[in-house]
């Protein structure tokens, strides 16, 4: 499925493209790629096209200097060594996107998923239009996304500080991937109040999870400052504003990157393409990241082929279970049946959806989606529909553990299926439906 799901992002991978299509100016730069790609270009000693972001940017900085270096220096990398072109600026994003689904596979065995609901939510991550076609462009959310999957997966086999390693990788990729934290935080949580319920006493439980939780930060946060550190001397930040590099060190740098985010406001209500977090939930405002149409071309965009639509928005038929079904995980939870001490992966049912598997779908979406409310809410902080992509893994495993629970007749379940592949067919950037 993985494979499958890499071969489906490999097609059409250079397109669109101008005609004559003879040079990497000519392909077209989807969406966000225009910051990142042309970032990526001067760290590797390259102008980007006269008029582009960056384009009189000093060579061998980062003049995308609000987010961390890793993701750009892995583009910059691959233009050095293949040239500069799509297939450099996006093939990271497509082994972070097959990671990441490997990665989905582990995190539902990690609490103990069995072998068939695993498979069916990496499925679902494969199959949902959002991760595809961030999976496919050279942005940074698939890196850290792939990150965070990982290092969560790794905390529940028991391997905090390991997770804690991947965890510091993802914060250099984007400073979101920290939101893990908030996910082994509420699960740890979920397991006293249980423990609690029980009739136990929480206190030796609750120094083994403050250690737990307490070890996966710690090692995330000095990874995360010891590589900052380290690409700063290889690509040092360089503020495009005030022209001039952003000094301090690591910790200048990520004072510069939240004060530049503090910056992303919205007092007004949401504007343009951007939306309130609660309404991603509904796929409310969809974003047209490019619209190509040869036989009736937007300014700018004539003599491209061929005719393409990428749209960032969720599939609506993952969305039609798993909100339903994150609301009965969180039931299920607050019946006190929502947790276990996390242990090895048992080898019994192949269709296993233990109670461990609710609460790893509500901590996930709360983890992950709760910080984006919170500061759109008090802090009208401008927030887009594509920042779900990693609060979808909650969603995933949400969908997977209402069939398993549920065990449908197969019919319902191979219509569902057909349902989630028919859209993703149709919302391929590729496929010719107006």
């Amino acid at each position: 499925m993985s494979l499958l799901s890499l071969a489906v992002r490999l097609a059409w991978l250079d397109e669109p493209c101008r005609s004559p299509c003879r040079s990497a100016a000519n392909h077209t730069l989807v969406f966000d790629e225009v910051y990142y790609v042309n970032a990526a270009r001067v760290i590797a000693g390259l102008h980007p096209p006269a008029g582009a972001p960056y384009a009189n940017a000093p060579l061998g900085v980062d003049p995308n200097s609000e987010h961390p270096q890793l993701a750009k220096l892995v583009i910059a990398g691959a233009i050095e060594l293949l040239g500069d072109g799509p297939f450099a600026w996006r093939i990271g994003s497509l082994l972070a996107g097959s990671l990441a689904i490997l990665g989905m596979f582990v995190l539902v065995r990690a609490v103990g998923g069995g072998r068939w609901p695993a498979v069916g939510a990496s499925a679902l991550m494969a199959a949902d239009n959002l991760q595809l076609v961030q999976a496919r462009i050279g942005t940074l959310d698939v890196y850290v996304l792939a990150a965070m999957v990982w290092a969560v997966a790794l905390y529940l086999r028991g391997r905090p500080l390991a997770g804690g390693v991947v965890l510091g990788i993802g914060a250099a990729v984007k400073l979101v991937a920290p939101y893990a934290v908030c996910i082994v935080a509420l699960f740890e949580l979920w397991q006293l109040v249980l423990t609690r319920r029980r009739g136990a006493t929480p206190g030796a439980a609750l120094r083994r999870a403050c250690a737990r939780v307490g070890a996966f930060a710690v090692a995330g946060a000095g990874v995360f400052l010891v590589l900052l550190d380290a690409m700063d001397q290889i690509a040092p930040p360089y503020n495009p504003s005030t022209r001039k590099l952003v000094r301090g060190g690591p910790f200048g740098h990520i004072g510069h990157m939240l004060s530049f985010q503090a910056g992303l406001t919205s007092p007004h209500g949401p504007r343009g393409i951007a939306s309130y977090p609660w309404a991603w939930l509904g796929d409310y405002k969809p974003i047209v990241y490019l619209n190509i149409n040869p036989a009736h071309p937007s300014p700018g965009l004539r003599h491209i082929h061929p005719a393409a639509h990428f749209l960032g928005m969720i599939s609506p038929p993952i969305l039609l279970i798993g909100i339903p079904g994150l609301l009965f995980a969180g039931w299920r939870c607050w019946r006190g049946r929502g947790i276990v001490v996390v242990s090895p992966v048992p080898a019994g049912d192949e269709f296993s959806a233990p109670p461990a598997l609710a609460a790893l779908a509500v901590a996930w979406f709360v983890g992950t989606w709760a910080p984006f409310e919170l500061l759109s809410a008090f802090d009208s902080r401008t927030s887009y529909l594509y920042y779900m992509v990693i609060v979808m893994p909650g969603i995933y495993a949400a969908v997977v553990y209402v069939f398993a629970r549920w065990r449908p007749r197969r019919w319902v379940i191979y219509t569902y299926g057909a349902l989630v592949v028919v859209a993703a067919i149709a919302m391929y950037p590729f496929t010719p439906v107006p």
